[in-house]
């Protein structure tokens, strides 16, 4: 599909790959969107969990969930897991403060 000023190209990785390649057939997806949406806003559009995304990438760089995609941009979901070193190289860490999906070891109560 071409790329219209329309449309976002979508990607997911790791778990969410297989959920967009299963949901859509294809990878990457061009979704085409109205006008600008929040990351949160275009996962509950996709039906992906709040809980199985930590961060997106937005044209190649981290952001929060909640920031705001174009239509033109290159999206892609990350859920949690994403091993050590990568993340501070990344900047996970500086994008994941409030996030309750940040990848952390999770404390028995």
């Amino acid at each position: 599909m071409e790329n219209s000023n329309k449309t976002i190209e979508l990607r997911g990785f790791l778990q969410l790959d297989a959920f967009l390649k299963k949901k859509f057939g294809t990878m990457p997806v061009f979704l085409e969107i109205d006008g600008p949406i929040s990351g949160l806003e275009l996962s509950k559009q996709l039906e992906i969990k709040r809980d199985d995304i930590e961060v997106i990438f937005v044209n190649g760089f981290v952001q929060q969930v909640d920031y705001i995609i174009n239509p033109g941009d290159r999206v892609a979901f990350l859920p949690p897991g994403c091993p050590g070193p990568y993340r501070i190289a990344l900047g996970f860490y500086g994008k994941n403060q409030g996030n309750e999906a940040n990848f952390k070891l999770k404390k028995d109560t």
